[in-house]
């Protein structure tokens, strides 16, 4: 069958997925467009690398999204059409979407407060290098994004920095190439705006007059609210560095549409408590039509005279903020107004009125706002008003009858209890816990992640007697695993040696851990024998993480004997099996290890594959070179090699991949069969997918990649050993392309 497909090496964006009885097709077929389009196949990379950020940022995993965003940027660097950079620089860095009020950026640091800050910086200097390189058609989305990377430059270095003040020269020099005034005016602001944000008065000010005069050239039948919006963010800014009869002048201007003179008060309140001129700023927040914006102002005004130190004067304001809030008819969203007033309380220390204000009227948000309400007890040291609120919800946990809700709802708790350290609630409440998911308890990695907050708050020591305090006796291995987890956290924090001592000693203790087990609970045989591995797993996946190569390897080696799934990857779930452990924690020489252990053929070969693929995101071409000769097949050996060239490719080493190219053509060759394969699939095979590890899908991946590498005579000698005419003349054409 002639198949018209474009391939696209996977794993160069490291799309790693660890299936034990089948491997993951290193290559995904992709219809080519009748356009030529020399960057098809990094678009592809791109889409695959970028999808795997943002799944990582929904699943609130902030290391591998900022991981996964940087190779995303790094790819995205390598494009010739500077409308899909636009397109990333919008999504990450501009437009709130996926229903969040944030961007994706500001989702992400929110979430990745442990990353070192030099990472967060490093990722930035990708933003900024990557809006440096968009054309000239593109300056709208290039002035936006510059101001907005120095907008995050300095909340992130909580003022003024030299990349922040260099990006926003930039963008004002992008700005000047922006077409139609409306575009022009919207940019500019954003560059006005930051400005504000670092407090550098004169250069705001120069660009609001230039906001202004795009704003007046903008045309008659142009969006009213565009400009209407425009001179409102014109207004708040003018108000936020202390230019009030600017921004006053602008307000008297406005209707009160959409709030936008109202918004444009606040501003002027909020500018007024920023000289200190509280008592203006209570008058001015009362004269705010719009009650919404009313109120806003006035809890901003009452904040100010908590810390002014006048109690009274902040009684006063939010006494009114409240009353008009309850009393107001037609606020566009009452949550809104409710859930900022539970935030004022919490400023102002009242920490009572904000639950009582967030159990009687937040709705949607009560559970998040009433969390935030319990932080605050817990920092306050209200450890006993904490303790009963979750008594309280654990006793209506237990009293649901759907077992799904209850499971659901005793994770949202136990995340409660992190979030305000009550970690010996949890342990003096486990017979009630327990009791809720059919007599088990908590998920084991939901207690590994209790026992990790434990251990990050450094009560080392109590963290340790809290995990060998708990009623484990059936589930041994999950008190391994919160040793581990504590041990790491351990060393994470610079306290190695003690780490390793509370390791040793976990290690020692394992036979002793089996024989009670195995007395108490003699029925259990099979479990009896997964107890020591698994342990033993626990342990040596912390050993690899804190890189004592050495303890890691001897320990695999007494698991590849002991454990029946290195044999059988149908047994247990995903953490009994010691590979798809060290896989989970990016420890991929481990998994090396284990993978070459595994005896059946099929999952041997699809672990090798696996790991070997994954050492290629810490570039370990040594350790994943060799693998290709423990492949049997020439095809996967093809694939194998092809990742490696790949990787060597998007690091810029294109001579170090030639050669590895090289042989995965030899290698190619030798596939056998058809030159073009499918699958059928269905009870009558009328189901047919083109195969894409055949010998044509190789020899076009190979020579496409070495067109991507510049290296035209060699791409058309693979390409001619195709024998299928049109194939061999659509991949000749595919390299023109891409040349």
């Amino acid at each position: 069958m002639i198949r018209s497909i474009q391939s696209v090496l996977l794993l160069g964006v490291l799309a790693i997925a660890p299936l034990e009885n089948a491997l993951n097709p290193v290559y995904a077929a992709q219809a080519q467009a009748a356009v030529c389009n020399p960057d098809a196949a990094l678009q592809n990379r791109l889409a695959m690398a970028e999808e795997q950020a943002r799944s990582a940022l929904e699943r609130t995993q902030p290391d591998a999204a900022l991981q996964s965003l940087q190779e995303t940027l790094a790819i995205a660097g390598q494009l010739r059409d500077g409308r899909r950079q636009a397109d990333l620089l919008q999504q990450w860095l501009l437009d709130a979407n996926e229903g969040y009020p944030t961007t994706r950026w500001q989702r992400l640091t929110q979430g990745a407060r442990q990353v070192p800050s030099p990472q967060i910086q490093a990722t930035l200097g990708q933003f900024l290098a990557l809006a440096n390189q968009l054309p000239s058609g593109h300056s709208y989305v290039k002035t936006r994004s510059l101001a907005a990377i120095a907008r995050y430059y300095t909340v992130l270095e909580q003022g003024e920095t030299p990349p922040a003040r260099q990006a926003l020269e930039q963008a004002r020099q992008a700005a000047t190439l922006i077409r139609g005034s409306d575009f022009t005016a919207s940019a500019l602001i954003d560059i006005a705006e930051t400005y504000a944000l670092m407090g550098e008065t004169t250069s705001a000010l120069v660009v609001l007059t230039q906001v202004g005069g795009a704003v007046e050239q903008i045309p008659p039948d142009t969006s009213q609210r565009l400009k209407l919006s425009l001179l409102q963010r014109m207004a708040t800014t003018y108000a936020q560095i202390g230019h009030f009869a600017q921004a006053e002048a602008i307000a008297a201007e406005l209707p009160d549409d959409y709030e936008l003179r109202s918004i444009v008060l606040r501003g002027i309140v909020e500018g007024t408590i920023a000289v200190q001129n509280l008592s203006a700023a209570e008058t001015s927040a009362q004269a705010i039509p719009a009650a919404t914006q009313r109120i806003l102002a006035l809890g901003k005004v009452a904040v100010a005279y908590h810390n002014a130190n006048q109690p009274a004067a902040a009684a006063r304001a939010i006494a009114q903020a409240r009353e008009q809030a309850e009393t107001a008819t037609g606020l566009t969203d009452p949550e809104f107004v409710f859930r900022n007033l539970v935030d004022i309380y919490l400023q102002l220390g009242q920490r009572d009125a904000a639950l009582e204000l967030a159990q009687t009227q937040l709705r949607a948000s009560q559970p998040e706002t009433i969390k935030s309400v319990m932080v605050a007890y817990s920092q306050a040291g209200q450890q006993e008003v904490v303790e009963a609120w979750l008594s309280a919800q654990l006793s209506d946990i237990q009293a649901l009858s759907d077992p799904w809700e209850q499971s659901f709802a005793l994770g949202y708790l136990l995340q409660l209890a992190i979030d305000t350290q009550q970690f010996e609630w949890v342990r003096q409440s486990w017979d009630q816990i327990v009791a809720v998911n059919y007599n088990y308890g908590p998920q084991d990695w939901e207690m590994v992640r209790i026992a990790t907050a434990y251990a990050a708050t450094g009560q080392y020591g109590q963290a340790v007697a809290w995990a060998q305090q708990l009623p484990l006796d059936h589930r041994p291995v999950l008190r391994v695993r919160l040793l581990t987890a504590i041990a790491l956290s351990a060393h994470q924090a610079g306290q190695t040696a003690w780490a390793n001592n509370l390791l040793q000693q976990t290690l020692e203790s394992l036979d002793s851990l089996v024989a009670t087990y195995q007395r108490q609970f003699p029925e259990e045989v099979l479990q009896s024998g997964v107890i020591e591995p698994s342990a033993l797993t626990a342990i040596a996946v912390v050993y690899a993480q804190m890189g004592q190569a050495d303890l890691t390897r001897e320990l695999l080696q007494r698991v590849s004997i002991l454990d029946s799934s290195i044999t059988d990857a149908s047994f247990g779930g995903p953490i009994d099996q010691p590979f798809e452990v060290f896989m989970a924690a990016n420890q991929y020489i481990g998994a090396l290890q284990l993978a070459q252990a595994t005896s059946p053929a099929e999952v041997r070969i699809g672990r090798l594959q696996t790991s070997a693929t994954a050492l290629l995101q810490q570039n370990r071409f040594d350790l994943a070179l060799p693998v290709v000769n423990e492949l049997p097949e020439p095809s996967r050996q093809a694939q194998l090699l092809l990742a490696i060239a790949q990787r060597y490719g998007d690091l810029g080493q294109a001579e170090a991949a030639q050669p590895i190219l090289a042989q995965a053509f030899q290698v190619a060759q030798t596939i056998p069969g058809e030159e073009s394969q499918v699958d059928r699939l269905g009870a009558e095979g009328y189901t047919i997918i083109d195969r894409t590890d055949d010998r044509g899908s190789m020899l076009e991946a190979i020579a496409l990649q070495y067109a991507q590498l510049g290296q035209g005579d060699q791409a058309r000698r693979v390409a001619n050993q195709l024998q299928a005419i049109p194939l061999r003349q659509q991949v000749l054409e595919s390299i023109r392309c891409a040349l």
